[in-house]
């Protein structure tokens, strides 16, 4: 009798402990699609990253990276639909709005500007100030690029006429800017991070501009600027919002996760897309940009034309596309 209560005791603590598992256990979502994104590697593009490492899957969608050597690739990439969403800086998508091509804005990636002006360290007696680079070569990635609009932007600013006052020299992406940059091709570049950053930590090169300086962000553009985001097309949001909800869903996911964890935890995540580079030297850019992670993702008017305004203002975009226009708050919300 004793053996017989132990054997349905034994029974029933395994079928408790079996339901309780399936209780527990919440399934991930069938991955129904597949859909490609792409960008410009950078690390301020670090909710694409981990969204595609760790969360796409978890919202059903079975996701392909595809680099470019810039954010014009990526934009023209976008439009032709060899990709469905890129992480682009804000400013790709008016520039392709005024050429008829409906790209839509539909998440915040990053709340502060994230190009910084660096000369080359042999220059730091002679370069003091933007003006100073009067007669020298100035690098960025490629025409019609973020890196190029605020090229122009801050060349315009010191008073410079770019291309006359300041040879203008497309380098393309950030190892080849960087190559450029130390065999003395240019004497400056417009960088972002990760290269800002290693360019700082090696002594290379010194920042004329950085605009992760919370007092110079703010004297150039204002507190906070909507300068990575989150894109793809209008007929592809008609066609396809379901995809369009649940890739947000996982970069929403991928923000809460840099915000919360640790920089150590968030470089390793980052660390295939960018090989060949330390960890410990990721694990510094992820300190350096957590703060200008956002929270939600949400649609700022305000920080949209924050990050437009000096580039109309000098040239380097035509002209405004009305926040309405370039974005589509259904996913994430607006605010002012």
């Amino acid at each position: 009798m004793k053996r017989l209560n132990v054997l349905i005791i034994t029974a029933i603590i395994i079928v408790a402990l079996i339901l309780g598992t399936l209780f527990l256990y919440v399934p991930k979502e069938e991955t129904k699609y597949s859909v490609k994104i792409g960008n410009v590697p950078a690390i301020t593009y670090a909710p694409t990253y981990v969204a595609i490492a760790l969360f796409m899957d978890d919202v059903g969608i079975n996701a392909t990276y595809m680099a470019f050597p810039s954010g014009t690739k990526a934009r023209e990439a976008l439009i032709t639909g060899e990709i469905d969403f890129a992480s682009l800086s804000t400013v790709h998508v008016p520039i392709a709005r005024l050429k008829d091509r409906p790209l839509k804005i539909i998440m915040s990636l990053h709340s502060r500007e994230i190009f910084s002006l660096m000369v080359r360290s042999e220059l730091r007696d002679v370069v003091k100030e933007v003006k100073d680079l009067k007669g020298l070569r100035l690098g960025f990635s490629a025409p019609g690029a973020g890196s190029w609009a605020f090229a122009v932007y801050f060349l315009k600013k010191a008073g410079l006429e770019p291309g006359k006052d300041v040879e203008m020299v497309a380098v393309g992406e950030l190892s080849t800017m960087y190559t450029a940059l130390k065999t003395g091709k240019v004497d400056a570049v417009i960088a972002w991070d990760p290269l800002t950053t290693q360019l700082m930590e090696s002594g290379e090169a010194y920042a004329l501009i950085d605009l992760y300086d919370p007092k110079q962000h703010v004297e150039l553009l204002g507190e906070e600027a909507m300068s990575q985001v989150l894109v793809t097309r209008e007929d592809f949001i008609s066609n396809n919002p379901d995809i369009v909800e649940r890739v947000v869903k996982a970069h929403r996911m991928a923000l809460e996760f840099i915000k919360k964890e640790d920089a150590r935890k968030v470089a390793e995540v980052l660390q295939p897309y960018f090989k060949g580079m330390e960890i410990a030297l990721l694990e510094k850019v992820v300190n350096r940009i957590k703060e200008a992670i956002p929270e939600d993702g949400s649609l700022s008017e305000s920080a949209y034309y924050a990050d437009l305004v000096p580039l109309i203002e000098v040239g380097a975009l035509e002209k405004s596309v009305s926040f309405e226009e370039a974005v589509d708050w259904r996913f994430v919300g607006r605010r002012p």
